[in-house]
This record gives structure tokens, sequence and C-alpha cells, in this order.
């Protein structure tokens, strides 16, 4: 079995559920537990395994370091340093932060993204939905996220699926490096 070790960062604006989201795949708190999030200070880095993913026929276990990133510009200073050896990353919007997400995703993806020469496959849109929302429509992205797989979350009744969808984007990344 092949040891591989990514660093993904989970970035986007405020209040838009990138702790709940880290927290759940990291397996570090229940969903239930997660009812009022504290805002992120700077960064927050969760570290789990991935075991048994199978990439082109082999089988890997993945060490996730999962940067957990502030949506808060005071911190922008800090970028240079989350972007450094960078090999993935989640932005997340949700229907709070749909409004702004637009903008702030395409600054988020040319800063983190773009500049740091990763490829589309690198990166994924995770849409922190309402119970009733199930679809990403209404976000409203420009064609920079032609490309850029956009998945709809709800970690209240579709947490399986989440695991699934990031299992997928880990052998992605892998299949890209």
């Amino acid at each position: 079995m092949q040891l591989d070790k990514l660093k993904i960062l989970v970035i986007g604006p405020s209040d838009s559920g990138k702790t709940s989201i880290a927290n759940f795949l990291s397996e570090s708190i229940n969903v239930e537990e997660a009812n009022n999030p504290r805002p992120t200070q700077g960064v927050r880095i969760v570290e789990f395994v991935i075991s048994h993913l199978n990439v082109n026929e082999k089988q890997h276990k993945v060490d996730i370091e999962m940067w957990d990133c502030s949506g808060d510009h005071k911190f922008e200073s800090c970028w240079p340093a989350l972007r450094l050896r960078v090999q993935g990353v989640i932005l997340v919007c949700s229907s709070n932060t749909v409004n702004v997400a637009a903008r702030e995703l395409e600054l988020l993806y040319n800063y983190f993204v773009s500049q740091a020469k990763l490829s589309a496959k690198q990166c994924v849109v995770f849409y922190n939905c309402p119970d009733d929302q199930e679809d990403t429509d209404s976000l409203n992205l420009s064609s920079t996220f032609s490309k850029v797989s956009q998945v709809a979350v709800n970690l209240k009744s579709g947490g399986n699926r989440l695991k699934i969808d990031f299992s997928n984007y880990v052998t992605s990344i892998l299949q890209t490096l």
C-alpha cells in the first residue's frame, strides 16, 4: 500500500461552514455537536488518514493535512504561508454567503489555485446547502469554475455522500500529481 500526504486548504467567505465540514471529514466532531461554531482565527489544522483509497488500480493510504482557513480578510497577510506547498483547495460557500460567494470564490480561486499553478481537478467547490436545497444552481459562478467540480453539501442529511465526494476529490488530486 502506498502512503501519500496531502495538504488541502478549506477556504471561503466567513460563516460558510468551513469548520463544520473540516470537523465532519476528519471525524473530529459529530454533526449533532456542531451547533454554534466560532469564527476561525487565522488557520486551524486537522490531520486524519484515509485508508484503502483505490487510485489507478493501486491501494493508497492518504495522510490528510486539512488547513481550515479563516474567511476573514484581516488574515490575508497569512495567505502566502497557507498557499505554500498546497496540493488541493476546497472552496466553501453557503446559502448565508451566496450574495458574496461568486466574487469571493473568484478571488480565492485566482490566488490559491491559479497562482499556485494547481489544476482545476485539484479544486472543488462545496456549497453548504440548507435541508430543502440539493443543487448548486443558485451560486452563479463565473466561467472560471466551468472545469471545477461543484458539490452540494448537507451535513445533516447527506454526510455519507460528502465523505464519498471527498474521497473522489482526493483521488482526483492524487491522479493529477
